[in-house]
This record gives structure tokens, C-alpha cells and sequence, in this order.
């Protein structure tokens, strides 16, 4: 089973996976000005926006899990 440092650990990856995709896009901009670019750019800008809602689902669910395995080790 896959714990919140787990699952935090991958979303990392992840946020920075997009981000490196999204910086290189930027850098590109100045060598390519045509049409392709421009469906690329705003591609990789949908991309991004959905990683910010993967992100914060993510994190709701690692506090989630948090919970859970606090409450699974109360005694009662």
C-alpha cells in the first residue's frame, strides 16, 4: 500500500516534470513563432493548469491518509 510520503514524494516528481516542460516551452518560444508553437504553448499551459488540480488533490489525499493512520493506531 502507498503512503502520504509516497504518494507526496511522486506528485514532487511530478510537479517538476511540468514545470521542466512548461520552462522549456518558454525557452523555445524565441526560436519558433508559427502556429504549431502556439497550439504546443497553450497544450502545455492545459497541462499545467491540471497539474495544479492533480496537486491539490494529491494533497488532500495524503492528509486523508494522514488521518487515517493516526486514527488507526489510537487504542481504545
Amino acid at each position: 500500500m502507498m503512503g502520504s510520503i509516497e504518494i507526496r514524494k511522486d506528485l514532487q516528481e511530478f510537479q517538476a516534470a511540468v514545470k521542466k516542460l512548461g520552462d522549456g516551452i518558454g525557452r523555445a518560444s524565441s526560436l519558433w513563432s508559427d502556429a504549431k508553437y502556439s497550439e504546443l504553448s497553450s497544450s502545455v499551459s492545459g497541462v499545467a493548469a491540471q497539474s495544479k488540480n492533480l496537486m491539490v488533490a494529491g494533497d488532500r489525499c495524503c492528509s486523508s491518509i494522514d488521518k487515517f493512520d493516526k486514527i488507526a493506531v489510537e487504542k481504545y
